[in-house]
């Protein structure tokens, strides 16, 4: 029972603790994202052309983006075709961050289509966006954000046709009976940066789908005035617009074209991955410089630039759209909430589903009591100028120039005192930290991202006293341990470099910091499958934890290149390695993608690691199935290690590791981490704990009002301390 008793007072100290941890006064909401599903086509017409359009004009100036291809099955002899298409687009799109493309080499094409693309996925509401009510393809978030949203996935796709008649060079000089592979890639990838409308044709009905509405689709103008995005889900009127006359309405686009709107690609009878997403083939087709993104491509057709109104459209695409009349008054919000803050409020809420339909200039919030007003241009509200202990409501209205929409009320929330917060280093952006004591002094060693350091800060005589003990560095994940005692007691921290993708271990020896590289410099990638191990080439940067035992360090982490967990321990004879988990299913073990959250600790000679394992993922890579598991040994032997898996969907939980933490009170192991529920897939909801001995019976705290938890989770004996709201 003892065990129960320290459970249930960990409960109710826990609830005490969450007034500790204040919402952040400007949050970054999470983004969301969506694999994008529909691709742009080439067609080939079997008519030959007499016009050649060389590509001298691509072959000098200074590229503006970088770029990366990948290739699958694709020959030798047509990766130059490529490369040269590559090199016209980067000389054409600015980017500072450099665009991954996957190409495919591919025998299932219709023998119609010479090649496709789509962008990688399409991402809203991120920082950056010129309209949190668009979804922008990757290349083109990423550029606006200034960063990779998604540095796992390649932001266009390639398929080239393996089965039609190639030309594979790049001079200009395509045979009357060939099709010119190089223009053929140039085309796509315009479709894989964002030429390419989300809208879906219904055959059948007649009726147009948009649910995703791109940036392409805010500039598609129909007669009347109305744009791609001034329809709801479902429309017949859109239905109607995708089969007639449709033109371009970006101001970039219309001045490269000579102050006319370009006319889009509209037949009577909707061609899939080429009506709405292509030039117009009657006016632009025998154009010597804009007829690249017409949809079809003759034999002898080449060509060696996007076209300057191509271009300009994508530079629209970049740009916030004008925003129209509104014809009525809005729709409410929806999923209006309040969350706890310190004498304020967050007040959260999602705009209508036809937010631009509703032409939505901005919020009113008000509050209950004390009836203060105060406007928002969007979500979050912070509500400031609050009594601690008071029950407050908020009412939200969505406003345009017709008027307010029906009033929304939020939960009741009452505002509760903060912790008092120190500063421990003022001129840093931190990335990654981990802390403890150290020679009975409280340390905290964090990697400051804007100056590439690796810093350790002390707490001597009341005041923080900080050193930088490694330079030009890009510090990713840290772990810290500790072996010896007292005035000998060494401090070993184990990090990874976000460049070199390596897991380094740094120590003190004769008062100088040195730092060893203990695995990721490897010669290759080493196959999980090979029973003796050494160095691998893998990215190990994702994770790590450490642990010392009567048997030394013990270093743990995860092989991102093949999903597996590795350890490195420290011996006489150097570093030995292993893997321990996620290669196979016998002993115990998985096959499932481990790792992403890692946590060690030990207790004697026994060392216990708590990680998560997922097993299934959506299509936008949003894990859909997942567990905890706690591994344990008494020794530095793979063949000891015992696994259980303690949450997941075989006790009704739907993906549990959101994250893991371990920590020893009393000799005894306390485990706590993150998990989501079915129904708030992908969102955290569930904050779990217990210790060693009552694994089939974890405490779960519900947050209330205070936000979706996350990461950094702390555990002691007086309670939970958690990151919350994002």
């Amino acid at each position: 029972m003892r065990k129960q008793r320290w459970i249930t007072a960990l409960i109710a100290s826990a609830t005490l603790l969450f007034s500790l941890i204040s919402t952040p006064s400007a949050p970054a909401l999470t983004f969301k994202s969506a694999p994008a599903k529909y691709w742009g086509y080439t067609y080939a017409s079997t008519s030959p052309t007499q016009k050649v359009n060389l590509p001298t004009d691509s072959i000098v100036g200074t590229p503006k983006s970088e770029w990366r291809v990948t290739y699958t099955n694709f020959p030798e002899d047509a990766k130059a075709a490529v490369e040269n298409a590559v090199d016209i687009w980067a000389a054409h799109f600015t980017s500072k961050i450099a665009i991954n493309v996957e190409a495919t080499w591919q025998s299932d094409l219709d023998i119609s289509v010479l090649g496709s693309a789509r962008p990688g996925f399409y991402f809203n509401s991120f920082p950056g966006a010129p309209d949190d009510d668009l979804w922008y393809p990757s290349t083109l978030a990423n550029t606006l954000a200034g960063k990779d949203l998604d540095s796992k996935q390649p932001e266009i796709y390639l398929r080239i046709n393996s089965k039609a008649l190639w030309y594979l060079g790049i001079d200009g000089k395509t045979p009357q009976n060939r099709y010119d592979l190089s223009t053929v890639v140039l085309h796509e990838i315009g479709h894989g940066l964002g030429f390419l409308s989300n809208a879906e044709y219904d055959r059948f009905f007649g009726t147009g789908y948009m649910f995703q509405p791109t940036p392409f689709d805010a500039y598609v103008q129909l007669p009347d005035g109305r744009t791609f995005v001034d329809f709801c889900s479902r429309s017949a009127d859109l239905g109607k617009a995708m089969i007639n006359p449709l033109v371009w309405n970006g101001e970039l686009g219309v001045s490269a074209n000579g102050g006319v709107k370009p006319k889009l690609y509209t037949p009577s009878a909707y061609i899939e991955g080429s009506s709405v997403t292509h030039l117009d083939e009657t006016l632009f087709g025998k154009s010597v410089t804009d007829a690249l993104m017409t949809p079809n491509i003759e034999p002898g057709e080449a060509y060696g630039t996007p076209g300057s109104v191509a271009v300009a459209m994508i530079e629209d695409m970049l740009k916030k759209p004008p925003l129209g009349v509104a014809s009525d008054v809005p729709a409410k919000p929806i999923n209006a909430r309040a969350i706890v803050g310190d004498k304020y409020a967050l007040v959260t809420f999602d705009s209508p589903n036809c937010r631009r339909i509703d032409r939505i200039t901005g919020f009113t919030v008000t509050t209950s009591p004390g009836g203060a007003v105060k406007k928002f241009d969007s979500s979050p509200a912070k509500i400031t100028g609050l009594k601690n202990g008071t029950s407050y409501t908020f009412t939200v209205t969505a406003e345009n120039a017709k008027g307010s929409s029906e009033a929304v009320t939020t939960n009741s929330i009452k505002p509760e005192s903060g912790g008092k917060i120190s500063i421990i280093d003022p001129r840093a952006k931190v990335s990654n930290f981990a802390s403890l004591t150290w020679r009975n002094q409280q340390i905290v060693v964090y990697g400051d991202y804007q100056n590439g350091l690796l810093k350790l800060a002390t707490y001597k005589s009341k005041k923080w006293v900080i050193q930088t003990i490694k330079q030009g560095v890009k510090v990713g994940p840290i772990s810290l341990c500790k072996s010896g005692s007292g005035s000998k007691e060494i401090l070993h921290i184990v990090y990874s470099n976000l460049e070199s993708k390596d897991v380094f271990h740094g120590y003190q020896s004769n008062n100088k910091w040195k730092f060893e590289v203990v695995d990721g410099n490897g010669e290759t990638v080493q196959d999980y499958r090979d029973p003796i191990r050494s160095r691998t080439a893998s990215d190990v940067s994702v994770s790590n934890a450490c642990a010392i035992t009567p048997d030394g360090l013990q270093i743990f982490y995860r092989d991102e290149t093949q999903g597996i967990l590795l350890a490195a321990i420290d011996t006489s004879n150097g570093w030995v390695y292993e893997i321990v988990d996620g290669d196979r299913k016998s002993d115990g073990r998985t096959t499932g993608d481990v790792a992403f959250h890692l946590s060690a600790a030990s207790i004697g000679k026994t060392v216990y690691l708590f990680y998560d394992s997922v097993l299934t993922i959506s299509a936008n890579q949003t894990p859909t199935e997942g567990e905890v598991r706690l591994a344990s040994r008494n020794s530095i032997y793979p063949e000891d290690w015992k696994f259980i898996t303690v949450d997941g969907p075989d006790a009704g939980v739907a993906v549990a590791g959101y994250g893991t933490s371990l920590t020893v009170i009393n000799k005894d192991l306390a485990l706590s981490w993150l998990s989501a529920s079915g129904e708030s897939l992908p969102n955290i909801n569930q904050l779990k704990f217990t210790t060693l001995d009552n694994l089939d019976f974890p405490g779960v705290i519900s947050i209330g009002n205070y936000g979706r938890p996350q990461l950094p989770i702390a555990l002691d004996t007086k309670g939970l301390v958690f990151g919350c709201q994002d």
